[in-house]
């Protein structure tokens, strides 16, 4: 396979039209032969390199659907929506008793308007103490209650637990 310089300075050998076989083309006008049969051994080798390729390639792993990104954001948010809504479930029952102990009474307010400047002092001891201490009595009295209630109703297990204790503690 020989080179010929023949036609390097012929700047128009390559833009005329082919008139036979480009094997004749290629060895008359580049010097250079085409090997026989280089064009399907080039065909066949690129062929089993990409067979080669595509057998290599590894199969993609399928990924279980609780393991996507979309179904742990909907596990999440709806964990954050149930907790949400049972804090919002716990205060909203609590709030009208509270609110009841924090807010004067109108008759209050409306009282505090007629008063003489000279009797604001005994007002404001009456308001204070009819407000404030009563309602807080009442309040200490409604926890009593309810302590009482629970320990009365629960007895029973009372019971049970402070004699395994007083038992076990006599003899240890």
């Amino acid at each position: 396979m020989g080179k010929s310089i023949e036609n390097n300075n012929n700047k128009n050998f390559l833009k005329q039209g082919f008139k036979g076989n480009i094997s004749k083309h290629h060895k008359k006008y580049l010097g250079t032969e085409i090997p026989k049969g280089y064009f399907t051994k080039s065909k066949l080798s690129i062929l089993d390199k990409i067979k080669e390729e595509s057998n290599r390639e590894e199969p993609k792993k399928q990924i279980v659907f609780w393991m996507k990104p979309q179904f742990k954001y909907m596990i999440a948010a709806s964990l954050v929506f149930l907790f949400a809504l049972t804090v919002w479930l716990q205060n909203s029952a609590n709030n009208d008793a509270n609110f009841e102990l924090l807010v004067f009474s109108d008759d209050v307010l409306l009282e505090s308007l007629l008063i003489e400047d000279s009797e604001i002092d005994d007002f404001t001891e009456a308001t204070l103490f009819n407000e404030i201490v009563i309602k807080a009595e009442l309040s200490e009295q409604k926890l009593d209650n309810l302590i009482f209630n629970n320990l009365i109703l629960e007895d029973s297990l009372l019971d049970n637990y402070i004699d395994d204790e007083l038992l076990k503690t006599i003899i240890l």
